[in-house]
């Protein structure tokens, strides 16, 4: 038993911090992931049997995995020729490209949600985190985000409805308002967005 906790305890893959933080992020199973983890620790090749012994996967389950990371652009095969022998490699950039397209994206939405706070001058709820998350589901851009809440603190509101009558209403006349010039902001912050509702 004693000598078994021990195998369980010894660390022979390494993985990175950040790999941890962003992987729950992405669109990967977990054969999936234990298999970039192979190739991230032991070899940048494809073989089969070594796979087998370190994973346990079956020789179906291998070629399914590795296909299906393939199909997902996870990683790419470079094929080189060597002495007359074909050598094919594993490359994982593509794998790492998408991490990194992850984490800016969502530095990038925790800036808006920062943005919000410091606006506002309080914590935001699970609500407002969930407009938020929406309207960028939704494709509005993070700059129209941001016009909306300025041109709603300029006119001294506060209230997230306020901000998604105004986005509502940019995106309905195809129009991205900018916030205007001093003298041109009476004209534009007259208006009561929220008084179409009665029409």
């Amino acid at each position: 038993m004693s000598d078994l906790r021990n195998i369980f305890e010894s660390k022979d893959f390494v993985i990175n911090s950040n790999i941890v933080k962003c992987i729950s992020e992405i669109d990967i199973t977990l054969d999936e992931f234990l298999l970039i983890l192979y190739f991230i620790n032991v070899s940048c090749y494809l073989n089969t049997e070594d796979i087998q012994n370190k994973l346990g996967f079956s020789e179906e389950k291998i070629i399914k995995t590795f296909s299906s990371l393939l199909n997902k652009k996870y990683i790419e095969m470079q094929v080189t020729n060597k002495k007359d022998e074909v050598i094919e490699k594993i490359v994982l950039d593509p794998f790492y490209d998408r991490l990194a397209l992850n984490k800016k994206t969502t530095n990038e939405n925790t800036d808006i949600y920062a943005l919000f706070e410091k606006e506002i001058g309080r914590t935001l709820s699970s609500f407002e985190y969930e407009m938020i998350n929406k309207w960028i589901e939704n494709g509005v851009s993070e700059d129209t985000i941001k016009d909306a809440l300025k041109e709603a603190i300029l006119n001294n509101v506060r209230s997230f409805k306020y901000i998604d009558k105004i986005i509502y209403e940019w995106s309905k006349n195809g129009v991205k308002k900018k916030i205007k010039e001093e003298k041109n902001k009476e004209e534009m912050f007259d208006y009561d967005w929220l008084d179409e509702d009665n029409e």
